[in-house]
């Protein structure tokens, strides 16, 4: 049983991860769960936090490999929070050093993101009926989600004050409550003044004070699980082996395709470090062979050195 110091050391770790680190409530959520398991784990061996060293955090983590078979994407998470935890007992001088920054974070091996052609997103858009309020609702919302790149979370939050039809813009709020401009295409534009014109009055139910862009079939606001069980009916009609996400990534992987710089599509997705856009430049391998067999003249039978 966790003794009541650490359970003050966790309610204080959780206020310093929100109102001083300013993370989200989800970030807060892990955080303060990985930090509870790791004191948990301290407790069981008789160690106390403040003589632990990197060698217990290390030990620590392969216990989790053994016994959970954690990959190193969690094993990286969990090392994060770790360090935060640290950092906020090093604010609080309960100790005087950081052990977990002395622990390398494992490398991840590349998950290649799961895109569909365009042929199938086009053929995904055009399969929800025009004559009901609710597919209609989905068809923009997937619509949007294509043209612009956005996350699911962020275009369920966003409000009708959030589109900016003269400038073709959307305010996004992104990750870490950030900011960002999204520009979005002319069909996707004109599906979302639609849908605000003739859609959206009827699913408001009288709920008039909604400020909501995308409402459920109450008049609330729709949520994420709601948008990804209608989009996973959606692509199974069809066979698609697709999520909502794989409309993000097809959207980053067509416009790499079709000539658009790294830097422009960092900024669209919202990426805060351009190394997690790189991975899209690994999917475009198709491209890169058809622009070798049109321009190399090693793809020449005729030519001659």
């Amino acid at each position: 049983m966790m003794m009541r110091d650490d359970s003050s050391l966790l309610k204080g770790f959780s206020d310093y991860i929100i109102f001083q680190k300013r993370l989200s409530e989800k970030t807060r959520e892990v955080y303060s769960s990985e930090a509870e398991r790791f004191l948990r784990y301290l407790s069981s061996r008789g160690i106390d936090v403040l003589s632990s060293t990197a060698d217990d955090i290390e030990s620590y983590l392969i216990a989790r490999k053994r016994e959970d078979g954690i990959e190193e994407r969690t094993e990286g998470r969990i090392l994060s929070s770790l360090r935060s935890f640290y950092l906020f007992l090093i604010s609080g001088s309960v100790v005087k050093e950081n052990p977990a920054a002395l622990v390398e974070k494992p490398k991840e091996s590349m998950h290649l993101p799961r895109v569909i052609s365009e042929d199938d997103v086009n053929g995904l858009l055009s399969s929800f009926p025009s004559d009901d309020p609710l597919s209609v609702r989905d068809y923009t919302l997937f619509e949007l989600i294509y043209s612009s790149g956005m996350r699911i979370s962020e275009a369920v939050a966003l409000d009708v004050s959030s589109f900016h039809p003269e400038e073709g813009t959307i305010a996004v709020i992104g990750k870490r409550d950030k900011e960002r401009l999204v520009f979005i295409g002319d069909i996707a534009k004109d599906a979302l003044s639609c849908y605000i014109r003739e859609i959206r009055p009827l699913l408001l139910s009288g709920h008039t004070g909604e400020k909501a862009l995308f409402l459920n079939r109450r008049g609330g606001r729709l949520t994420r699980q709601a948008a990804h069980k209608r989009f996973h009916e959606a692509a199974g009609r069809l066979g698609l082996d697709a999520t909502i996400h794989t409309l993000r990534h097809s959207f980053a992987t067509h416009m790499l395709e079709h000539g658009a710089d790294i830097r422009s599509v960092q900024e669209m997705l919202g990426h805060s470090d351009v190394r997690t856009t790189q991975i899209y430049t690994h999917l475009n391998t198709g491209s890169i062979l058809a622009f070798f067999d049109k321009y190399s003249p090693l793809s020449d039978p005729d030519w001659q050195e």
